[in-house]
């Protein structure tokens, strides 16, 4: 259970960056009319992922991860809607990553079940800002 709790916590820390990414580029003023709605979209989702991951924690007895004060993002080299964008394609790619990493650590499958998912989500993300930035979505056939 504790390692569980662990694994949930180290998601809710990547999730609460996340949040603060898409805040960040929300609030730069780079993002056209076309993008900036589906920035903040991706940021509801990872707020949703954060309300489910933090209510897991709880349930199983734990303390969930909370907001750092600081993430010390690059700012200086967002200078672009591409910046910001490529910025965000790698947290979401980070995030796949490690959602992948993590499925199969969780004791619990129910919570293998619930990770799988929002590796899902963020694999969705990923693509559809490898697309704004006219990259290749889906580059390849699998995910490492």
């Amino acid at each position: 259970m504790e390692d569980d709790i662990n694994i949930l916590n180290s998601a809710i820390g990547a999730e609460l960056e996340a949040i603060a990414a898409y805040q960040l580029g929300a609030e730069s003023g780079l993002l056209s009319a076309g993008v900036l709605p589906i920035a903040v979209k991706f940021q509801g989702h990872h707020k949703e992922h954060v309300d489910v991951l933090a209510s897991t924690v709880t349930k199983l007895g734990g303390t969930a991860e909370t907001a750092k004060a600081d993430y010390n993002f690059p700012v200086e080299k967002l200078k672009s809607e591409a910046d910001v964008l490529s910025f965000a394609a790698e947290l979401e790619k980070g995030a796949v990553s490690a959602y992948l990493g993590a499925v199969p650590l969780f004791a619990n499958r129910d919570l293998a079940k619930a990770a799988a998912s929002i590796l899902g989500d963020e694999a969705m993300h990923w693509a559809i800002l490898r697309s704004a930035l006219g990259q290749d979505p889906v580059p390849s056939a699998f995910v490492s």
